[in-house]
């Protein structure tokens, strides 16, 4: 009987190590972010329009309250990630520009997404070598992370925060090609922050990998620039109407 009792106890506490082992693969990174709906451009272009200060706060606010939550993940042998949105915190009577549904980086740096804007869904494909950033000597800590600041050659509206510290070339939506993780970013209608950065086991980071890449479609893909010309386009519009 206490064989039996000990051999019990012995699986018992090899099931709770295998879980806790596969909770804990320190090669699949999970970072998670929250988008939210005040960029820079859209603070702008609100205090040209709202001249009271009271409703000009009265409305960032409501537009700070509908957020998109994303994942980004990313096997740190293989370097293969993606970014997927898991869920989203409207707001009543407020629509806003879009939003990611994935972007999917193979190992060869091949960026395939889709993505919702103003209301039509498209497909985009590219890859990491089309992003050209421009590192600046800006720097600040954020979360305790000393950080630089980065934007883009090819859309210079476009920043984004990256820390050295952390040594991932990603981050959020299509952002690939910095010497560090990138836990803030800032591009025509949207800003995105990183909230909790942890690992992930192998299993769930596979479950989504075989979702996204079901959802991969060739079809009337644009490119990584025109998606950037399609936003700057719909950006000139909104200032030649104030």
């Amino acid at each position: 009987m206490k064989t039996i009792k000990t051999l019990v106890l012995i699986l018992c506490v090899s099931s709770i190590l295998n879980s806790y082992a596969q909770t804990k693969d320190k090669n699949i990174l999970k970072v998670s972010y929250t988008s939210g709906y005040i960029s820079d451009f859209l603070v702008g272009t609100l205090k040209k329009q709202i001249q009271n200060p009271d409703e000009l706060t009265k409305v960032l606010s409501m537009m700070g309250a509908y957020k998109v939550h994303n994942s980004f993940y990313q096997d740190l042998k293989t370097k293969e990630s993606l970014f997927v949105v898991d869920s989203i915190s409207e707001v009543k009577s407020l629509s806003v520009s879009g939003y990611t549904y994935f972007t999917y980086k193979n190992v060869e740096g091949n960026l395939y997404g889709k993505e919702l804007f103003m209301g039509k869904d498209f497909n985009f494909q590219g890859n990491v070598k089309d992003l050209k950033w421009k590192i600046t000597d800006e720097q600040k800590k954020i979360n305790g992370y000393q950080c630089k600041k980065a934007y883009l050659e090819n859309a210079p509206k476009v920043y984004v925060w990256f820390t050295p510290e952390i040594p991932v070339n990603g981050g959020p939506y299509m952002f690939y090609g910095l010497p560090g993780l990138i836990l803030e970013s800032d591009s025509f209608f949207q800003s995105i922050n990183a909230t909790i950065i942890s690992y992930e086991n192998r299993k769930e980071f596979e479950n989504q990998l075989h979702e996204v890449k079901g959802m991969i479609s060739d079809e009337k893909s644009i490119t990584v620039n025109e998606v950037f010309a399609k936003k700057e386009n719909f950006q000139r519009t909104i200032e030649k109407g104030n």
